[in-house]
């Protein structure tokens, strides 16, 4: 896994057109992704929000092709979601930017740190959460909230407190926390395997 992650990002064909590997790679982890969504294996927060497995099959995309393929995977994931899901485009869209966060956090780290190890991992995942709380904060602030559960403002915040008893921040901020650790550590966990009995045809 080391020497392929170490190399990730570098199979797209030239000009940057992906090959049918991936395309057939992409479809195969899209629909996975898919397939979790729809599958009981989640915990839901009272507000509404899924700690699940669903974006682990694009992070581990990335591992395997790319930040360029994983992007077009979440894509066609999202779009997925948004017609198989009861939250509709509106999951769809959060899920898009919450697990566009950790791809970032996870291509920063793949610029700054030359081995894929230790360090590579958790400034993969601060970098992630950095990127993911604030936005998902600002999203469920403005975007995401109001419409799930029809208030805003002052009441949007206490109503939140109210259902989960922490301040606000810290009951949006807590929960993707603890989604980009399943998120990458899902992933990688299962990328040893899949790098070692696939190695040869991704």
């Amino acid at each position: 896994m080391e020497q392929k992650l170490k190399n990730f990002g570098t199979n797209t064909g030239p000009g940057g057109v992906m090959n049918a590997k991936e395309v057939a790679l992409t479809a195969l982890m899209a629909a996975t992704g898919l397939v979790l969504q729809v599958s009981p294996l989640k915990f839901k927060t009272p507000w509404g929000m899924n700690i699940d497995l669903v974006a682990v099959p694009i992070v581990l995309l990335y591992f395997l092709t790319g930040l360029r393929t994983a992007i077009f995977g979440l894509a066609v994931l999202a779009l997925g979601i948004s017609l198989v899901s009861t939250a509709g485009p509106l999951g769809a869209s959060m899920k898009f930017a919450a697990t566009l966060s950790v791809l970032l956090g996870l291509e920063v780290a793949k610029r700054l740190v030359n081995d894929v190890g230790i360090k590579f991992f958790a400034l993969g995942y601060a970098t992630s959460v950095a990127i993911r709380g604030p936005l998902m904060l600002v999203l469920n602030y403005y975007f995401a909230l109001p419409l799930w559960l029809g208030v805003g403002g002052d009441l949007l915040i206490r109503k939140v407190e109210e259902m989960t008893g922490l301040p606000f921040w810290l009951a949006i901020v807590l929960p993707n926390a603890i989604q980009t650790v399943v998120d990458i550590l899902g992933a990688a966990w299962i990328a040893t395997p899949v790098a070692k009995r696939l190695g040869h045809i991704i």
